[in-house]
């Protein structure tokens, strides 16, 4: 079982007024890899994510330090007063969360401590959110692991896995063969977890991230459970924030109606 005590965990908040009404009709999710914590780019990474008015924001390789903490009081003060991340450790890269929407946490502590940090649970208006940001090379086969040995169904019915994922689908999310743990990630639908891009775009190739000798490599995701497969109505990368060079990564933005 994913989560051990998902009954508690699960037992959600929920917003009232005319922002709730708004967000059952139309949730909007943003996920970015900040790059090391943001450092001096972080006021332009803020510019870009307030502009793009999501209600919930995963951010990967957030770290615990002034510029973590700088991006969660700006937040705050533009109405994402929910925050959560999974570790304290400063200078660490992490995984956050920052909602508009009242929400529980849960930091799997089933999760092996070397993967910790790299998972944030949170479950708001019916819909689990699982942020993740997955290591490089082959440390990243125990996460993959944890996740192929678990349904994602143990979420609820409403389930999404959003974050930078840091593998793909050889030939297609990459030009050649380099990807480590490949099949594990090709894995993941028989888990019932479904690729939201891919299954819209079976045939594109699109990039989020790019190496410095300039091949492209699709490392963020979001995988879902069928129910909320159904009703997301756009999901599309945004590669101004790597183009401008205020990260080195392409945002993934989802958009669901309820």
């Amino acid at each position: 079982m994913l989560i051990p005590n998902c009954k508690r965990f699960f037992s959600a908040l929920q917003p009232t007024g005319t922002e709730a009404k708004r967000v059952m009709l139309r949730m909007k999710l943003i996920t970015l890899n900040i790059r090391q914590g943001g450092g001096k780019r972080t006021t332009k990474l803020l510019d870009y994510l307030i502009e793009k008015e999501a209600d919930v924001i995963v951010l990967t390789e957030y770290r615990h330090n002034a510029s973590g903490l700088g991006i969660r009081s700006a937040l705050s003060h533009v109405g994402f007063q929910f925050f959560a991340s999974p570790t304290n450790v400063e200078n660490q890269n992490s995984v956050a969360i920052a909602s508009r929407i009242p929400f529980e946490q849960h930091e799997f502590p089933s999760l092996l401590e070397s993967d910790r940090h790299r998972v944030i649970g949170a479950r708001l208006l019916g819909l689990s959110i699982v942020g993740v940001y997955f290591s490089l090379g082959a440390a990243k086969q125990s996460l993959y692991d944890f996740f192929l040995g678990n349904e994602l169904g143990d979420l609820g019915a409403e389930a999404m896995i959003f974050g930078d994922f840091n593998t793909g689908l050889h030939f297609q999310d990459e030009t050649k063969a380099t990807f480590k743990l490949a099949d594990r990630f090709a894995a993941l639908p028989s888990k019932g977890f479904i690729d939201a891009w891919r299954t819209r775009y079976p045939e594109r190739r699109e990039f989020s991230w790019y190496s410095n000798a300039g091949n492209g490599f699709r490392l963020d995701h979001a995988f879902c459970s069928e129910a909320v497969n159904i009703k997301i109505q756009k999901i599309e990368y945004d590669h101004s924030p790597r183009e401008s060079k205020i990260t080195d990564h392409s945002a993934l933005i989802v958009e669901i109606r309820k």
